[in-house]
């Protein structure tokens, strides 16, 4: 790696996701939350190095995550189509929230952290409830012919 200042150094390695690392949040400053194409999530102690909690569920890649304002809970988007809410603190799937016919490469948590939307090779945003389980609305437009990678609020 290279900075505008030379050679940046490696610090900090962490192993043990199998796949490829598609997603990066910072739960505070000595814990890390990521997602993996080797179908889950974990949670990281930075200044270790060490695996604290893996997420699993998810049957294909999972491509995207956000978490929630108050940080206890975090969405994960997979290419199992499929959109899953984890609790950071006991490591369990709390809900599975499906709609979507394709891959979800993006998810984001409404401010409030009632709500999260997502985007799908299938060339929709969607948006879901947590506390009623269920979709709101789903967002399309006919002459779009290609996967939606990001959504924000």
């Amino acid at each position: 790696l290279k900075s505008r200042e030379g050679n940046v150094k490696v610090t900090r390695e962490l192993p043990g996701h199998i796949g490829y690392l598609s997603c990066c949040r910072f739960l505070s400053d000595a814990m890390i939350v990521t997602s993996s194409g080797d179908m889950t999530c974990a949670t990281w102690d930075v200044e270790t190095g060490q695996q604290l909690t893996s997420f699993l569920g998810h049957t294909g890649d999972v491509m995207a995550l956000s978490l929630s304002p108050d940080q206890r809970t975090f969405v994960s988007g997979s290419c199992d189509a499929s959109a899953k809410l984890w609790d950071v603190r006991d490591g369990q799937c709390k809900q599975t929230f499906t709609g979507h016919q394709t891959d979800i490469n993006a998810i984001q948590f409404f401010p409030n952290g009632y709500a999260f939307a997502t985007g799908s090779d299938d060339a929709t945003c969607r948006m879901f409830d947590i506390r009623s389980d269920q979709e709101l609305a789903m967002y399309t437009e006919d002459n779009i012919a290609c996967g939606v990678t990001s959504v924000a609020f």
